[in-house]
């Protein structure tokens, strides 16, 4: 049996999550980290199936390096989160990264509750 196999599987991929709803005011940068291209690819691999770096990398054909500042970016703005841990053929530990948040709206004004 190889570590792969023993590594804890990722959570079911349609689990229901948040919504949230961020005043404009508040927004702190999530327009400009969604102004990237790239950040948009690795929304969409990781909405698919929570995946590490390496393999966000893999799928998207760019740096390492680069996907790790996307990542870092989009869970700045709450819209990743690390999932779990997965360990390489070589034994080591790697995050899983997956959405944290279903769907964002923003406000122009404060939300009513």
């Amino acid at each position: 049996m190889t570590l792969e196999q023993l590594s804890p599987q990722p959570g079911d991929p349609d689990v229901e999550r948040e919504r949230r709803t961020v005043p404009l005011d508040r927004s702190n940068g999530l327009f400009e980290v969604l102004a990237s291209e790239t950040a948009h690819e690795v929304i969409a691999v990781v909405r698919e199936s929570p995946s590490t770096p390496s393999e966000i990398a893999d799928e998207l054909d760019v740096s390492l390096q680069a996907v790790t500042y996307h990542l870092r970016r989009l869970q700045r703005v709450d819209l990743l989160t690390s999932v779990g841990v997965r360990y390489s053929k070589k034994g080591r530990e790697m995050s899983l990264y997956g959405l944290s948040t279903e769907s964002v709206t923003v406000t122009l004004t404060e939300p009513r509750m």
